[in-house]
């Protein structure tokens, strides 16, 4: 091979683990009985009768946590959940739809790519609303696969082709067949399963991080005060979410709840009077260490490509409630923080990728959130989920040797990434809220 391929297989892969910042779609973590869930959400544009539509599709199934070379990986029944507008399925003119669902899935290890064997997945039928979207979900079982050499197999999404029809099918009625290619052209991963020579997983199990190990109504270590003068409590919360990359259409998991140790944010905050209308709440925030995410993607539909992405917090974040208005139960939030973003331990197809230490956003992005609609928070001190959009700057000192800034600021920087956060209730002022404990992760 000469050098100028070898050079641009490089810079080609590179491209791809700079997909990662937020691409991730492989949010599985391993549990105490030797399987990993994975839950992944893949953006698709499927061709309809009625037109082009955007679908998302949730695949949720257990895989074994890791495998000896030539032993049997054998997947779990997966389910596929889909999102599919009510407009797109207006031919059909049903009130209930039901049909199939066939996954263009794949397994790539060590370089070597081979298609999967899935069924066909029965889609239950569901009623069909007058608006709003259709849930469609449906499930099959994939049969096993053998494991090469040491390395990681990795199973990956392609395109998926929908039958439909009205349910029960009445008179013999055909599926209609529909189309569906993953937004931007680029495959998912749905597990990575590490293939070691004696089946056990690399490195030493470490048991999740529990607020357990606290006594009731104490604090944990990480539990700091922030020291502003002037704000009456001080206390720290869990939080965690999913952030979007509008480019590549895929999502990873901030601060996973599954990560052996996730981190704290602490917190002060002042109760503020606004009578008659009630009152309102200031937060003033800093994550006690980055939020992180491991992040896995498949590369040009073939490539598995790893990298774990570093939100560290610039300065102290706002969160502001409004006071209740008479006669609501619920407070409108609005939060503020200004992060910088940090790629690194990056791996292409098993080989490290050296990036450097310092290949981060150029410079701080600022990300503003409010209450999620149908969030109901009904007090900013107990939590609630929020969400918003933000624009990923572009990125330097990515690459030792070779400037690989411009690619990882092609695949990865842009504005409209969408995230979402659920905060959890705020270790503070009353014991019982103490330790804090970690919110569910909302989708």
């Amino acid at each position: 091979m000469s050098v100028r391929a070898r050079r641009a297989g490089r810079l080609l892969a590179t491209a791809g683990a700079g997909a990662l910042l937020a691409a991730g779609l492989g949010g599985a973590g391993a549990a105490a009985t030797g399987t990993q869930n994975a839950d992944v959400t893949v953006a698709y544009q499927c061709a309809f009768p009625a037109g082009p539509q955007h679908v998302d599709v949730r695949y949720r199934a257990a895989f074994p946590a890791s495998a000896a070379p030539g032993g049997q990986v054998r997947p779990g029944k997966v389910t596929a959940t889909l999102t599919v507008p009510r407009a797109a399925l207006a031919d059909l003119d049903a009130a209930k739809v039901g049909g199939t669902v066939r996954v263009a899935a794949q397994t790539t290890q060590n370089g070597t790519v081979a298609k999967a064997a899935w069924p066909a997945f029965t889609v239950d039928p569901a009623d069909v609303p007058g608006d709003g979207d259709v849930t469609l979900t449906a499930s099959g079982q994939p049969e096993a696969v053998t494991a090469g050499r040491t390395g990681t197999l990795t199973f990956g999404l392609g395109g998926l082709d929908l039958g439909l029809a009205p349910a029960p099918a009445a008179g013999g009625t055909e599926e209609s067949p529909v189309a569906c290619t993953p937004a931007q052209g680029r495959a998912g991963v749905l597990a990575a399963v590490p293939i070691t020579a004696d089946g056990a997983a690399p490195g030493a199990a470490q048991p999740p991080k529990s607020t357990a190990a606290v006594p009731p109504g104490e604090s944990p270590p990480g539990c700091q005060d922030l020291k502003e003068p002037g704000w009456l409590i001080s206390g720290c919360v869990y939080m965690n979410g999913f952030a979007n990359v509008r480019k590549l259409g895929g999502a990873t998991v901030l601060n996973d709840p599954a990560d052996p140790a996730p981190a704290l944010t602490n917190v002060e905050y002042n109760i503020v009077p606004n009578l008659p209308t009630g009152t309102g709440t200031d937060v003033r925030f800093r994550f006690h260490e980055p939020l992180r995410s491991k992040a896995s993607f498949l590369t040009f539909g073939f490539m598995p490509t790893t990298a774990t992405m570093e939100m560290e917090q610039v300065g102290l974040g706002t969160e502001t409630s409004a006071p209740y208005v008479k006669g609501q139960t619920r407070q409108h939030v609005q939060t503020r923080m200004r992060v910088t973003i940090r790629l690194y331990d990056v791996k292409v197809n098993g080989t490290p990728l050296d990036v450097g230490a310092g290949c981060r956003s150029s410079r701080p992005a600022d990300i503003e959130l409010g209450d999620a609609p149908g969030a109901d928070i009904t007090n900013i001190v107990k939590g609630g989920v929020l969400d918003g959009s933000f624009e990923i700057p572009p990125f330097r000192g990515c690459g030792s040797g070779e400037n690989l800034d411009p690619l990882f600021t092609g695949s990865v920087s842009g504005p409209g990434n969408y995230l979402k956060v659920s905060q959890g209730t705020i270790c503070g002022r009353a014991p019982a809220t103490c330790p804090p404990a970690m919110p569910e992760l909302k989708r």
